[in-house]
């Protein structure tokens, strides 16, 4: 049995003229613009006041001033404190 050669059974397509060796070029991409983001808005004082720690201390006292003068009232009201 004859030896068969294998590179005999492999199909080289024909070298086209304008072929070349090389990659093709890439072209780059399109640039897509993004917008600059909007300036923030100007903060107002109350937006700082919130974050005072002073100040939620402030309405906590008060709140609870407020609340020790109703309980003094009911009392008052109920007879359970001499005024």
């Amino acid at each position: 049995m004859p030896m068969r050669d294998d590179f005999e059974d492999d199909f080289t397509p024909p070298t086209q003229p304008s072929g070349e060796l090389v990659p093709p070029p890439k072209i780059p991409g399109t640039a897509v613009a993004a917008a600059t983001p909007a300036p923030l808005p100007p903060r107002h004082a109350r937006d700082s006041a919130l974050r005072d720690p002073n100040v939620i201390r402030r309405f906590i006292a008060r709140t609870l001033d407020a609340v020790d003068n109703v309980a003094d009232a009911v009392a008052e009201g109920l007879g359970l404190r001499r005024t």
